[in-house]
């Protein structure tokens, strides 16, 4: 699986957006800055994660963007499947009658099984767990 650019810049904004929970919601400018992301790329980021209720817009003067759940809650396989759609790495998995070999192929059988794998990596992850490797990830000093 090869994710998009959309689905990193995503993941990143939502990290930003739990970092700050704490704080309340977070604009879309600050984001857009902090990550190094186009603000109107973003946007669309952004949007597509609402659309999934992932995060909302609070709307006025200290308005901006929050998650509506925990990110404890919120697992990568929601975040990926909202910004990538289907991630299965061949189409059969999900409709075996686009080949007429899907029941005896031996490649299949390894897709599956790469999705499954993908799957549960992806389910296991929270946003949290990715929060609390973005807090304990020390920087390297290669000085002398």
């Amino acid at each position: 699986m090869k994710l998009s650019t959309k689905c990193r810049y995503g993941t990143r904004a939502m990290i930003e957006i739990a970092q700050h929970e704490k704080d309340g919601p977070v604009k879309r400018k600050d984001i857009a800055r902090n990550q190094n992301i186009s603000s109107a790329y973003l946007e669309n980021i952004l949007m597509a994660l609402k659309s999934r209720n992932l995060i909302r817009t609070v709307r006025g003067a200290n308005g901006g963007f929050s998650l509506e759940t925990l990110p404890s809650k919120i697992t990568m396989l929601q975040i990926v499947s909202a910004l990538e759609g289907s991630i299965v790495p061949v189409e059969c998995i999900e409709k075996s009658s686009v080949c007429g070999r899907s029941a005896a192929c031996a490649a299949r059988k390894l897709w599956q099984e790469l999705y499954n794998a993908q799957v549960e990596v992806l389910k296991k992850t929270t946003l949290q767990s990715l929060v609390d490797w973005t807090e304990t990830e020390q920087p390297v000093d290669y000085s002398i």
